[in-house]
């Protein structure tokens, strides 16, 4: 009597282990907000800017809608898993009713944690088809072309890529440093917007977003105490932005004049222009920002205030 309360007890926690596995699966994830690029994992997208602004942000709503059809029809499937458990605590359930009779018996025990592995096996089938969130920048480069596609040059389009696969990637490590310790720090350098447009005006813009990423491999390090290595974490080190913007200005409409309120050093939002050159009938601009994020309304209000360098010439 007393194994059987005992093997009762440990088969009751693992039931309800299991139990409340399934149901946090049969929820829908809701991944948490964080303002920290690297720490939380977006839908990976890449999407060619060469098109007319209409029908690139037409694909991006359906690109949307699709993943969101998607994510529905797994939803409909979530609660499946636990119904095959409760089927599985049903079966375990007439062999104690056996049991209790006087009739040993582990075959719908057997059953029933068949039952068990299968829901669990498909629970975490449905965690992995739960698509990821699209990224802030998504959203944002749509707006950004939203604004553009009237100041783009008649039947012309827009040249470029959205690249929202990852900042930390393998293949966007620009370069590697050791310190004295022999640690090892990877420079990532990820262009995620690059776009090119002829404009109505006849000048020919060129934008490109790109974010500068620090990560600190994991090492092995000795203890001072015990004399036993242990192996120390890789550790994101902290980002930083760069903006890049070149106008090559049409010399029939426009005349280049100098600026107090943007010249190399001035904030602008949360840029800085680091570069200024306006030689060779050309504005390269490059400007840097610290934060982890830079919204759309500052690439777009960088960009306006670029173009207070043209000055229009008279008819």
């Amino acid at each position: 009597m007393e194994n059987f309360i005992c093997v009762g007890g440990i088969l009751f926690v693992f039931v309800l282990i299991i139990f409340f596995y399934l149901l946090n699966t049969a929820r829908k994830r809701n991944a948490p907000t964080t303002d920290k690029i690297g720490k939380k994992d977006y839908l990976p997208i890449y999407i060619s800017l060469a098109d007319k602004p209409q029908s690139i942000m037409q694909g991006m709503d359906r690109l949307r809608i699709e993943v969101q059809r998607t994510e529905k029809a797994g939803d409909k499937w979530r609660w499946i898993p636990l119904i095959i458990f409760f089927g599985g605590v049903g079966l375990i359930v007439v062999d104690l009713f056996l049991d209790l009779l006087g009739y040993f018996s582990l075959v719908f025990t057997g059953g029933g944690i068949a039952l068990w592995i299968a829901a669990i096996v498909m629970a975490r089938g449905l965690r992995k088809s739960d698509s990821q969130d699209f990224a802030p920048r998504y959203n944002g480069t749509k707006n950004i072309l939203h604004t553009l596609r009237d100041d783009l040059r008649p039947s012309t389009t827009f040249l470029g890529h959205l690249d929202l696969t990852g900042s930390l990637l393998p293949t966007k490590v620009a370069r590697t440093s050791k310190d004295t310790q022999d640690r090892t720090t990877e420079y990532f350098r990820d262009e995620w917007l690059a776009l090119k447009a002829k404009l109505y005006d006849g000048n020919i813009l060129r934008v490109s977003a790109i974010q500068k990423s620090k990560k600190r491999k994991s090492y092995m390090k000795r203890s001072r105490i015990s004399g036993k290595y242990k192996t120390k974490p890789e550790k994101f080190k902290g980002t930083a932005h760069d903006l890049k913007v070149r106008i090559v200005v049409n010399p029939e409409a426009y005349q280049i004049v100098s600026n107090k309120e943007f010249r190399q050093g001035a904030n602008i939002g949360k840029y800085t222009i680091s570069q200024l050159s306006t030689d060779d009938g050309m504005i390269n601009v490059v400007a840097s920002s610290p934060f982890d994020e830079v919204e759309q309304d500052q690439i777009l209000n960088f960009l306006k205030s670029t173009y207070s360098l043209l000055h229009r010439k008279a008819a």
